[in-house]
């Protein structure tokens, strides 16, 4: 028996038939679009870090507070992230959370000078690098960053050394170890961390002229930039019976002799033989403070050591900067950053030079912001510094994405993001996947997503209290537990955070949920926090850096 197929049924066999097929083709359309999408893999990738860089310290943000034209150029050629947030003021964990895309709590790493705990299923950012047969490299001006702590993972050159009196470099001094390994490397594909702290504490350019003459017995011994803020031993012969130590000091600043011009943190006259402390008197012009044994004096003040019947070989330990003004050091800071984007042109003119600008994706950071008297201190002056507080001078930060040629430039997206953010989209770009501990956000894809709320921290030593914070803009919330102490901002009515409205407005439902959500991660963190040792010689070089008292 035959049967006859009518046109309806020969048409519904065929519509069906190719339903399969063209669903395949769309997904394959797909794809290939996608894929052409897909930012072609960079050759190079930098991450510079600006350590203690304010958001508001570029001129494309502030043009009457400061001139930035490097970091303005690379921001045009680029993506340029307003709201981007530090999880943490403190360099050590800040910067562990941009290579771990994990926050400080869950890292286990709260202060300077403790050593990151490494596991097999947390790995850096730069593992991925170093296995996909990269160079990497790293170059850091501060010592905290030392390789010894625990960033050097995935690193196959740390470049961490410093000169004997302080525990800094200068941008130059970065450079001029960063430009040869770019040099012998040109012709491969690398990954390069370079670490930039001018911005941070002392606030003394290169260039900044000597303010401290040292006379011993009335014979000039020393002239030097006491402002730099490196620790002296200086080789001095004392006579026979009284000798004087005579320190002038010219403060740029402030020229008053009946004010104190100058400190010292350090003050010591040791016997060069036995190493053995000799006994000085401070006779003229000084002031000690017990609290943080910190010196004051005039210019003009004396130091008298008696000695005894003969010559004796001595050293002059000291270290020390002059007392400024909070404009002065306003200024002091802003000329920071301008040398700092000098030498960032200096960094670019040498990558145009060796032809290697472009296909080269750069990430630009700061790893915290920086207070310049916006707040007062424990002691009740105007704060400057970071570590203690969360309010948003000492959180937000500049980030910059530049892939010249690649990335369209001139956007500037406001989404709030953080520092956990830069290491999935370094992933995202290379077409690695995630790391898989990663707690951030690839920030190519984050201009239309709703973020989760931002959570930050501070923790003692470093910190005189353990705080935390939560930001959901335009609210921002620091709780510091210690002294059962909550303040709450509007940073849409009040973006300089002076007016705390707690207790005003507990009949905000998000507030409250934003409350409940801050004092859980609050009991979180310090019930899991530990306890973790630094040696003697790290010490010495907190101390030396300002972190510790």
């Amino acid at each position: 028996m035959m049967i006859k197929s009518s046109p309806e049924r020969n048409n519904y066999i065929m519509v069906h038939s190719f339903l399969p097929k063209i669903a395949l083709l769309f997904l394959i359309s797909c794809l290939f679009f996608t894929a052409c999408q897909r930012l072609p893999r960079p050759l190079r990738v930098i991450l510079i870090t600006l350590d203690t860089h304010r958001a508001d310290y570029l001129s494309l943000v502030n043009p009457d507070k400061v001139s930035t034209p490097q970091l303005d150029t690379l921001a045009k050629e680029g993506i340029y992230f307003e709201k981007a947030y530090s999880l943490i003021p403190i360099t050590l964990p800040s910067h562990a959370s941009i290579f771990f895309s994990e926050p400080p709590y869950s890292l286990k790493n709260y202060n300077n000078g403790q050593e990151l705990r490494l596991k097999r299923n947390r790995p850096s950012l730069v593992n991925f690098f170093k296995k996909n047969k990269y160079r990497t490299a790293a170059f850091v001006s501060l010592g905290v960053l030392a390789a010894r702590f625990g960033l050097n993972e995935g690193f196959e050159y740390y470049e961490d050394s410093f000169p004997e009196d302080r525990w800094y470099l200068h941008a130059e001094e970065v450079n001029e170890r960063v430009f040869p390994w770019i040099q012998a490397h040109r012709n491969e594909p690398f990954f390069i961390w370079i670490h930039y702290s001018d911005p941070h504490d002392p606030y003394a350019p290169p260039d900044s002229p000597n303010d401290l003459k040292v006379y011993l017995n009335d014979e000039l011994i020393l002239e030097t930039c006491l402002n730099k803020y490196r620790t002296y031993n200086l080789p001095i012969t004392l006579k026979p019976g009284r000798n004087l130590i005579r320190l002038e000091v010219n403060n740029f600043a402030d020229s008053n002799p009946d004010h104190f011009l100058a400190r010292l943190d350090r003050l010591k006259v040791i016997d060069a033989n036995n190493g053995q402390e000799i006994k000085a008197d401070l006779i003229r012009g000084w002031y000690f403070r017990r609290e943080d044994s910190v010196f004051f004096f005039k210019s003009g003040s004396f130091i008298e050591i008696q000695n005894g019947f003969k010559p004796r070989g001595a050293i002059f330990n000291f270290r020390g900067k002059l007392l400024l003004p909070v404009n002065a050091i306003r200024n002091q800071y802003r000329l920071e950053v301008e040398y700092m984007d000098r030498q960032i042109k200096r960094l670019i003119n040498q990558l145009e030079e060796l032809n290697l600008y472009k296909n080269t994706l750069f990430i630009i950071a700061g790893d915290h912001g920086e207070g310049l008297g916006e707040y007062l201190s424990a002691y009740g002056d105007p704060h400057i510094g970071h570590i203690h507080y969360l309010y948003e001078v000492y959180m937000k930060v500049p980030l910059i994405i530049c892939y010249p040629g690649r990335l369209k430039g001139g956007q500037r997206i406001q989404t709030p993001v953080t520092l956990l953010d830069i290491a999935p989209t370094v992933m995202a770009i290379m077409g690695w996947g995630k790391l898989p501990q990663q707690q951030g956000n690839n920030l190519l894809k984050i201009k239309d997503k709703k973020v989760a709320p931002i959570f930050m921290e501070t923790y003692r030593p470093e910190s005189v209290r353990d705080r935390f914070a939560i930001l959901d803009p335009p609210w921002h919330l620091i709780l510091t537990p210690e002294e059962n102490r909550l303040e709450i901002f509007n940073l849409k009515d009040d973006p300089e955070e002076k007016d705390n409205l707690a207790g005003l407005i507990e009949d905000n439902e998000k507030v409250q949920f934003l409350k409940v959500k801050l004092e859980d991660f609050a009991r979180m963190a310090i019930k899991e926090k530990i306890e973790i040792a630094i040696d003697q010689k790290t010490e010495e070089m907190l101390r030396s850096l300002g972190y510790i008292r």
